[in-house]
């Protein structure tokens, strides 16, 4: 007798492209039979009833943290949305934590509602311009590699590392490689020489060592390194939404997309909520596919599908085989049943949710367990070291001038890379001062691991904040407290709120709106509801005190990032990312 058995169902095959009517039988959580057969006994039965039965969607790249919620919250609510496998980087919490929030991680990865792999974060410090809580050292690397919750080493985001063999990054991916396991790839604009050198680790031999890449922005890069025989994790994400640059072009070219996959990266808790996981990807990528070839809604959808299942499973297979896991991404015998029933292709509506056998998800309803855990041992995480006064963020000139040309971050709307900008500004008093009437505020990036009193100040446009200040513990990739703001008033005060509540978000203007993230500073304990409403509030007062950007408190995160060009802030000082080396403000 079978364990479940899912009758009349049209059965999405992504390897053939097809659909056709079948059976499937379930024992121990594996595919045991696909049939047309009606005379099978099942312990249960569903009866599917002509709907759409597809694999569980894969998220191939994606930090957790970003969604400000924890991992077994996040996975509740993916699941619902036809996510049965994450392949997650802890990066984030990595690097205010160290090895014990991988730990963390690593246990909520047996008791999550669906398969979470992690990735060993490469890059902890992400660079040596910044102050991170903890590091990920090599040793750290070795004892965590034979974990078979660990698929690999996460993106290995020191691109300048691998190419001009600096510091221990080149031994990393080795380590990982040698171990049989997965390397992700972070390489942004890299090209020609460089790319082929990072590609092989050093070794320019043609050996693909470091396999994948998700920081492709523009349909030509992802040719080349797709071409150097890469794997591409096309992303659309809150932050940035790259697949409807890259999508369009892949498709009227008729490109191979075998080796192409989706990945959420950064998603925030609303779109999550309100949009949904990889569902939405692949909604987006009928309509673009439908939009740019003559394939019908069917091949459309079962292609989308494709870069969502079967695509990300095959890269990831070499973690799968040396582990003895079942092999997930496509409706077949012998594959793990990590199943979706659709409604409909066209909007790709999510009926039931099948994870490990089980049914996880009945009638868009989560019907698996609520699992509390105590997260107290992550809190408190703030810790600047002192009490910040307006006085702290004042930008003092050199010399006696009237006027001086400033460097000044400026950023390019629903991207996280961002523009160097020179502007002149007025002297008074030997000081500059924000510009709200020309979209100039200040930043500023404070060490809030280990009270070291490190912190810089600097100037961005593109914000859109008129008065007030705002500030956030989530501050890519070292999670500094990062604050931006018309006033230096309000900048110490949305500083100091923030450390004493031990880490969130604030915005302080005519009131103070403050939204807590007690899990180091990064990720809410609270159910995704209530975040979402949280998140809501102080995006509205945002609004309030000017900024007009979909997503501000994302795009200022990404302002400390100095791994994006072209110019960010690091609580040391300004980076130039093209120089990879810390610059004058001035």
């Amino acid at each position: 007798m079978y364990d479940l058995i899912l009758t009349n169902g049209n059965i999405i095959n992504v390897r053939s492209k097809q659909i056709y009517q079948g059976n499937i039988l379930i024992q121990k959580g594996i595919i045991v039979g696909i049939d047309t057969s009606q005379n099978k006994n099942g312990k249960e039965t569903i009866d599917i009833k002509g709907k759409y039965v597809a694999p569980g969607f894969i998220d191939s790249h994606l930090h957790i943290e970003s969604s400000m919620l924890s991992p077994i919250e996040f996975s509740r609510e993916a699941v619902k949305h036809g996510t049965t496998t994450l392949f997650v980087d802890p990066h984030e919490i990595a690097n205010v934590c160290g090895r014990k929030g991988i730990d963390l991680f690593l246990r909520q990865s047996d008791v999550v509602p669906l398969d979470m792999f992690v990735g060993i974060p490469s890059c902890v410090p992400a660079t040596q311009l910044e102050d991170s809580g903890a590091s990920i050292t090599i040793e750290d690397i070795k004892e965590l590699l034979p974990d078979r919750r660990i698929f690999g080493l996460a993106e290995m985001m020191n691109f300048p590392g691998i190419i001009y063999d600096l510091g221990d990054a080149r031994e990393k991916v080795d380590i990982a490689f040698n171990a049989g396991k997965i390397v992700d790839g972070h390489c942004p604009g890299v090209s020609g020489e460089d790319l082929k050198k990072y590609i092989s680790n050093g070794k320019n031999d043609g050996v693909v060592r470091i396999m994948s890449d998700h920081e492709s922005t523009r349909f030509n890069e992802v040719v080349e390194k797709h071409n150097l025989g890469m794997n591409i994790a096309l992303r659309y994400g809150s932050a940035t939404k790259d697949l409807e640059r890259i999508l369009p072009e892949l498709i009227k070219t008729n490109f191979n997309l075998d080796r192409f996959m989706f990945c959420s990266d950064d998603l925030d808790p609303i779109e999550l909520y309100e949009t949904g996981h990889i569902d939405r990807i692949i909604r987006k990528a009928i309509h673009i596919i439908q939009e740019n070839s003559r394939l019908s809604l069917e091949q459309a959808a079962i292609l989308a599908i494709s870069l969502a299942t079967i695509n990300p499973a095959q890269y990831f297979s070499r973690f799968f085989q040396l582990h003895n896991y079942p092999e997930t991404g496509e409706i077949a015998v012998g594959k793990k049943a990590n199943l979706v029933v659709l409604d409909s292709l066209e909007n790709v509506k999510i009926d039931k949710v099948i994870y490990n056998g089980a049914l996880i998800v009945d009638n868009k309803e989560y019907a698996g367990k609520v699992i509390d855990y105590d997260y107290s041992e992550f809190f408190g995480k703030v810790n600047t070291g002192k009490k910040f006064l307006a006085e702290d963020f004042k930008i003092n000139t050199p010399g006696n001038k009237t006027s001086i040309n400033v460097k000044v971050i400026e950023i390019i709307k629903g991207s996280i890379v961002t523009k160097q900008r020179m502007q002149t500004f007025t002297i008074h008093n030997e000081e500059i001062k924000a510009d709200p009437e020309k979209d100039i505020a200040k930043i500023a990036v404070i060490e809030r691991h280990k009270a070291t009193g490190f912190y810089s100040l600097g100037l961005v446009k593109g914000l859109g904040i008129k008065k007030g200040a705002i500030a956030s513990t989530v501050a890519h990739d070292s999670h500094n407290l990062i604050v931006a703001g018309a006033n230096d008033e309000s900048m110490a005060k949305a500083v100091n709120y923030l450390s004493e509540k031990g880490g969130g978000m604030v915005v302080t203007a005519d009131k103070m709106n403050y939204f807590p993230l007690k899990i180091a500073g990064l990720m809410s304990t609270s159910r995704i509801e209530k975040v979402v409403d949280e998140y809501k509030n102080i995006k509205k007062d945002v609004k309030i005190i000017g900024s007009r950007l979909e997503n501000t408190f994302m795009t200022m995160a990404f302002l400390a990032l100095p791994v994006i060009p072209k110019l960010k802030i690091t609580n040391r000082g300004l980076v130039d990312v093209n120089k990879f080396e810390l610059v004058n403000l001035f």
